[in-house]
């Protein structure tokens, strides 16, 4: 068995232990979405993974985001990109709510360039496309359309398919969901 499967499947496995508390169909229901998005969707586990981590950052789900760094380092990623994954959600809760504002002032061009520092997105730890794929499912959460707009763009150009986008705001509905749980 391969090291991705044997991680995929542990990763079920905490899925399930994680939504144990929650028997109802509610509970059922996020568990299996989440469940069908990571384990059977477009997304790479190599792609899911940090985009998970990121998410559950930015909702605050402690559990997931644990879930979600397990996988990480299981997956061999080093941990300066596993911290990236999780200070990438704090960059783009900056970026979503500026350029969220942005995006609803009747004249956008009278504010001139933001004039906040991003040059983490240059040469992201992850690689570029890795880090877009977790910056457009946060933007979808954060609700940032300029930012949702720019980050499928970007991705499009690389190669994204439209299921592997689907997917992650698939992803980004059902941890922002999740999240919710008492």
């Amino acid at each position: 068995m391969s090291t991705t499967a044997v991680t995929t499947e542990n990763l079920a496995e905490r899925l399930d232990a994680l939504f144990a508390p929650y028997p109802t169909a509610i509970g059922r229901d996020l568990k299996l979405n989440l469940k069908k998005v990571l384990l059977d969707g477009a997304l790479a586990p190599l792609d899911a993974a940090p985009a998970l981590l990121a998410l559950a950052e930015t909702t605050g789900d402690r559990a997931i985001g644990e879930a979600a760094a397990a996988w990480m380092e299981a997956l061999a990623f080093p941990a300066e990109q596993i911290r990236e994954a999780r200070e990438g959600a704090a960059l783009m809760a900056m970026l979503n709510t500026y350029y969220s504002f942005r995006g609803k002032v009747a004249d956008e061009a009278a504010y001139g360039a933001a004039g906040l520092r991003m040059t983490a997105l240059a040469r992201p730890e992850l690689g570029k496309v890795r880090f877009e794929m977790l910056a457009f499912a946060v933007s979808v959460v954060n609700g940032c359309a300029t930012c949702i707009a720019a980050h499928e763009k970007v991705l499009r150009e690389a190669g994204a398919s439209p299921e592997q986008l689907h997917d992650l705001a698939r992803l980004g509905a059902v941890v922002k969901a999740a999240s919710r749980l008492p």
